[in-house]
């Protein structure tokens, strides 16, 4: 069994430092990803760190502007209930009713399914076939082999995987933005794309997040001392 030490900061500024001084720590909050990652281990962390109790951050404010503002531990399930959520953004609410079950909602945070790793079976898979999100610069097996689900458009040589969230569809839709806390204090970013810095220590076949649906799976990892987010969309949607 793969043994790991467990933290529970109580504020987002030793969360960040925390990171900051361990880039191999792992957040963990809903746990439904990294979960399933270790079992598969896909990935095997030595220190995890629950985010779980960090204030403010749970939230689902409608903004004075017609916005509306998510914070990135809000449970799935709660965003997708939300009166707010359902009669100004029912878009964010669909997106959410369509990903995984109803258990797995009530467990999932809103960050966490923006930043979950991509579901190729290679990437997954136990036998450590060539991936170049497990092992960069091995090789993406699904080029040429079982890739009937993956990206049609936006694919690489290095990786023809898909983002497997629907809520980023919808997030892209609205033009939200991402607040993302880190050691510089809070930065706004496009849910499009990530920082600069993310963007330089992205592996082969981890590039700059875009769009999910049948495009290439462009999620890059957390860049060092990133904590946590709120997500905003600032524009009403279409009715």
């Amino acid at each position: 069994m793969h043994q790991f030490t467990l933290s529970r900061p109580t504020d987002i500024s030793a969360a960040i430092a925390a990171h900051a001084r361990d880039a191999h720590l792992a957040f963990i909050a809903g746990g439904t990803d990294l979960i399933g990652l270790m079992k598969d281990r896909v990935i095997l962390p030595e220190r995890l760190l629950d985010i779980n109790r960090l204030p403010d951050l749970a939230q689902i404010e409608l903004l004075s502007d017609g916005g509306l503002r998510i914070g990135a531990l809000a449970r799935m399930s709660d965003v997708a209930a939300d009166p707010k959520v359902r009669s100004r953004f029912p878009v964010i609410a669909e997106s959410l009713l369509f990903a995984a079950s109803g258990q797995l909602r009530n467990m999932a945070t809103i960050g966490g399914n923006i930043m979950q790793r991509t579901r190729c079976p290679y990437f997954r898979d136990e036998d450590d076939l060539p991936c170049n999100k497990r092992r960069p610069g091995s090789g993406c097996s699904a080029r040429f082999g079982l890739n009937r689900n993956h990206a049609i458009f936006g694919w690489s040589d290095d990786c023809v995987a898909t983002h497997p969230s629907d809520l980023a569809v919808a997030l892209a839709a609205l033009d939200a933005n991402v607040l993302m806390h880190g050691p510089g204090g809070k930065t706004i970013h496009s849910v499009y794309r990530v920082p600069p810095s993310a963007r330089q220590h992205a592996r082969a076949g981890q590039r700059a997040r875009s769009r999910r649906s049948h495009r290439g799976d462009r999620s890059a990892p957390a860049h060092r001392g990133t904590c946590l987010m709120l997500l905003q969309a600032s524009r009403s949607p279409v009715v």
